[in-house]
């Protein structure tokens, strides 16, 4: 999975060669049709260069100036008769890009064209999607008729209501998403809605132009540590993914192999974003007290003092009426 940022750079630019060559060829088949067209492109090219020196003799050249424009006005109006004799549209000699805002350039008035904007979201998705299932996993299709009627003895909360600040909670952390906003670590039984609420704050995040790098935590670690191990090639280490996306949602954390290299890795992950100021999400089914023997201390010690707690309660998905789909 490559950066999604200079993967749309690249889409842009292969736009913007793949029209100008396209532009270029429906020239040289016109051209080939009729020699007076070629003729007039080169003295419309002969022409430009002209005005551009000129142009550089500053007030000495502006009576040359003037008369290369009139002569150009005059080769553009041959230009589009000959091509009207033909039947040929008379913008066919135009380069039809893609984005006319930017001409496939993906900067407008000095910042991101919305063309590029827009690609970078489509990637995102693309890549969200194909790890999970994020197009149905929003904050409406979070249902809380489930959580009705329940009661928690061991926290002594009403479980509905409990719930419906939670999904409150996340709606607005997905809202106000920026640099700097507080990671989450949502915690809980399984079978509770912590992947659905995952994908629901990627989804939104996303739709603000950021990037998101989502993932069990079992195929990023397991990822990390064959690129490492194996020296397996990619576009971007899964290491660079995780530590300067945007947003970092490493699911289900716990469920991969205890090794001494995933342990050392999630605290390097941990402890590297929250320097750079970069939220993460985690959720797992641990408790406070499996985690700190899962990875240690310091990774506790971390966790507790920086990340904003969200415990999931209720019944696990088996008691869950049908509608409720395992943890989503």
């Amino acid at each position: 999975m490559a950066n999604n940022r200079e993967k749309a750079l690249k889409i842009i630019a292969q736009r913007r060669e793949d029209a100008e060559n396209q532009a270029e060829q429906r020239r040289r088949e016109l051209e080939a049709v009729s020699p007076e067209l070629r003729d007039v492109d080169e003295r419309i090219s002969r022409a430009g260069f002209q005005a551009f020196r000129a142009a550089a003799n500053g007030q000495g050249g502006k009576a040359a100036l003037e008369r290369l424009h009139q002569e150009t006005i005059e080769l553009e109006k041959r230009q589009r008769a000959i091509l009207e004799e033909l039947g040929a549209p008379t913008d066919i000699l135009e380069v039809h890009y893609t984005c006319p805002i930017c001409r496939d350039t993906g900067v407008h008035d000095h910042r991101h064209c919305k063309c590029y904007n827009e690609l970078v979201r489509q990637l995102n998705y693309k890549d969200l999607n194909a790890v999970a299932p994020a197009k149905k996993c929003t904050f409406a299709s979070f249902s809380l008729e489930g959580y009705k009627g329940l009661w928690d003895n061991e926290y002594n909360k009403d479980v509905y209501d409990h719930m419906r600040q939670i999904r409150q909670f996340s709606m607005d952390w997905a809202a106000d998403f920026g640099h700097g906003s507080p990671s989450l670590l949502l915690y809980g039984k399984t079978g509770l809605g912590k992947t659905h609420l995952s994908l629901a704050m990627a989804n939104a995040v996303i739709e603000k132009g950021k990037t998101v790098y989502y993932n069990s935590a079992y195929n990023i670690l397991s990822d990390i540590e064959r690129e490492h191990f194996k020296r397996t090639l990619f576009d971007e280490s899964p290491e660079d993914l995780a530590l300067n996306a945007d947003l970092l949602i490493l699911d289900d954390l716990g469920s991969e192999f205890e090794t001494r290299f995933t342990q050392s890795v999630v605290c390097n992950i941990i402890n590297t974003r929250e320097f750079r100021g970069l939220p993460t999400i985690i959720s797992t089914n641990l408790m406070y007290d499996e985690i700190a023997k899962h990875y240690g201390q310091r990774v506790y010690s971390r966790i507790l003092g920086s990340y904003e707690p969200l415990l999931f309660l209720g019944p696990d998905h088996r008691q869950v009426p049908a509608g409720r789909d395992s943890d989503f």
